[in-house]
Order: C-alpha cells, then sequence, then structure tokens
C-alpha cells in the first residue's frame, strides 16, 4: 500500500512540475531502515519511467532515463541537503582565497578531468552531505600527493583511484552539527587541523546514524583549510567552478535531484524545470565545454548513472549551488 501511495504521489509530481519546484520534502525517516524497498520490476514503477520518457520526448530533452538501484529508494530518502540545518555561522565564512582564486583565473582547458575516487552507496540514508565532504577530502589527498586525472568519455569514467578510502560514518555519526540521515550540509570544519577524517576500516559505513565510536588512535586525515567559491545558498559562475576543479581536483557541491535524476542512466542532463532550492550533496569532478556539461559524482553506487557518474548541462537545476574546495594538511 505504501508504494502505491509512493508512486502514485509521484505521478501527480510528473503532470504538475510547477508544483513540484516548490515542494520542500517532508522530515526523512531516520535511517530509513524502517522503508521497503521498491520492486524495480513492479508495474507501477515501469509504467512511471515510460511516463517520465513521455516527458522528456515532449520537452526535447537527449538524456536517457531506466531501472536503477537508487530508484529503489524513496526519493526522499537519498536528498539530505538541509539549508535549513547550517549552524549560524555558515554564512559568515570567509570566502578571501576562493574569491582570489576565482578572480586570477588561467586559460583553462575546453575539456578537463579532475582528481577523484570511485563512486560509493550511502543506501536508504540522507547522508549525501557526508559522502560530498569524503569525497572532496579525498579529492583533496589525491591532488597534494599529485595522483593522475581521472578519465571520462560519453559513456564511461574512470577514478583517479580507489583509495584513500575514509569514513563517512564518522561524519555522519560524529558530526557537531546534529546532521544525521535526516539530512544534513557539506561538514569539513570538523575535519581542519588537529582534527581529520578517519580510515573507512576504522568505522565502516552502515547508512544510519551510530554511537561516535570508533577504532582506538586512527591514522587522521585532516585538512588545513576549506571554503566556499561564493557562500553555501549561492552560485558560482561557471568559469568560478572550473578554475576550482583546475585548482583543487573537484569541488563538493549542491543540486535539486529530482525523479528524473533518480532515473538517469546516461546522455547529458539538461532538465530545464526551474526549482528555488537545492536538495542533495554531490562533486563535481570535470567539465567539457563541447557539450556544456560538468562530469559529476553521486553516491548511489555504481550502477546508476554512467559507472556512479552524471553529465549534467551548465546550470541546470541548480548544479553548482554551494561549490566548495578543501586542501589536506
Amino acid at each position: 500500500m505504501r508504494r502505491a501511495l509512493v508512486l502514485a504521489f509521484m505521478f501527480a509530481a510528473l503532470a504538475a512540475p510547477a508544483v513540484l519546484a516548490q515542494w520542500h520534502p517532508a522530515p526523512l525517516r531516520p535511517g530509513g531502515e524502517d522503508s521497503p524497498l521498491i520492486d524495480l520490476n513492479a508495474p507501477e514503477l515501469l509504467q512511471r519511467i515510460e511516463a517520465m520518457k513521455a516527458e522528456i520526448k515532449a520537452n526535447g530533452w537527449t538524456f536517457e532515463i531506466g531501472p536503477n538501484p537508487a530508484m529503489q529508494f524513496d526519493l526522499e530518502q537519498l536528498c539530505g541537503r538541509r539549508e535549513e540545518l547550517l549552524p549560524p555561522d555558515a554564512h559568515e565564512r570567509d570566502y578571501m582565497e576562493g574569491e582570489m582564486m576565482a578572480s586570477a583565473m588561467a586559460t583553462l582547458p575546453s575539456r578537463y578531468i579532475g582528481r577523484f575516487t570511485t563512486p560509493r552507496d550511502q543506501g536508504q540514508c540522507g547522508s549525501c552531505w557526508a559522502f560530498a565532504t569524503i569525497d572532496e577530502t579525498e579529492t583533496a589527498v589525491l591532488t597534494r600527493n599529485g595522483a593522475r586525472l581521472g578519465t571520462a568519455t560519453s559513456t564511461s569514467v574512470t577514478a583517479s583511484a580507489t583509495t584513500p578510502d575514509l569514513s563517512e560514518e564518522y561524519v555522519l555519526s560524529c558530526n557537531p552539527y546534529k546532521y544525521s540521515c535526516n539530512g544534513g550540509n557539506v561538514a569539513f570544519g570538523m575535519l581542519v587541523s588537529p582534527k581529520g577524517a578517519i580510515p573507512e576500516s576504522c568505522f565502516p559505513y552502515v547508512a544510519k546514524k551510530k554511537t561516535c565510536r570508533y577504532c582506538s588512535n586512527p591514522t587522521l586525515t585532516p585538512l588545513s583549510s576549506w571554503g566556499y567559491l561564493t557562500s553555501d545558498t549561492t552560485s558560482p559562475t561557471a568559469a568560478a567552478i572550473k578554475q576550482a576543479i583546475y585548482t583543487y581536483g573537484a569541488v563538493a557541491a549542491y543540486i535539486y535531484a529530482d525523479s528524473l535524476f533518480q532515473a538517469y542512466t546516461g546522455g547529458v542532463f539538461n532538465d530545464t524545470k526551474k526549482y528555488t532550492y537545492t536538495n542533495h550533496a554531490i562533486q563535481l569532478v570535470g567539465w567539457d565545454d563541447a557539450t556544456g556539461a560538468w562530469l559529476l559524482k553521486n553516491s548511489w553506487g555504481a550502477a546508476w548513472g554512467i559507472d556512479g557518474y552524471m553529465w549534467i548541462k551548465y546550470g541546470v537545476v541548480r548544479v553548482g549551488e554551494g561549490a566548495a574546495w578543501a586542501v589536506a594538511q
């Protein structure tokens, strides 16, 4: 019954995009572990996908969608960006380094793929913010160490490395901001020296918030600094985001992930619906001016999208809002 109600709501959302663009999701159920998975072969889901394909065709969009493991979950379980949970000082951070970097732009290549680790899977917990935080921290380590660049085509992506593999569970369960599977925002502040990220093996991810208890004497991976290009709730220019990716290897950022985003399987995502806020944290790891698209790294596993990534048109669905960089000590 619950699945039928969820799918009925999603059909209604497709029929009324203007309403959807203003809708704010209800609070997530803690951990999401009480929610049954949606059957990927359920007739209701397949009908919904066909309705979305008709919407894509009617609007002249060019990306592809289909059943994928992320569609086993309600979209609200996956999208945990919560601007309302920002600590009071989040809007008061010093953005000077980001501003200076953006104002001194070098001539950039028309196509560039940065440094990043392989995608992981957040499961049915709204911890995308923790994954974006760790993704960018791992990128900072790779950039400090001069790791090789990733590679990408229209149909496949290869990460720079599989390591470091740092603990998202530590960020989820030990953050001082009361962020949880109910949502949060990037949490780099808890990783700045003398603190730091800890290895995945020290506090493995279980897709729910736990007591903050991990291995003794963990090896810390501290950040020396981090910052927004503009702020947590504003969007930098495409040129500034490119310069940050070129300089820092990648950027953590936010987006509005809708049902079409969830069902994405390939092509350049060019959904032109307008949204007034963001609901999901991701990482931008490259760009291609020939297609006018960012290479986006998600946290919904390697079976989503293109090996866990997406090509997404510059400027759509608020992609790039809150873009932030990090530097490893």
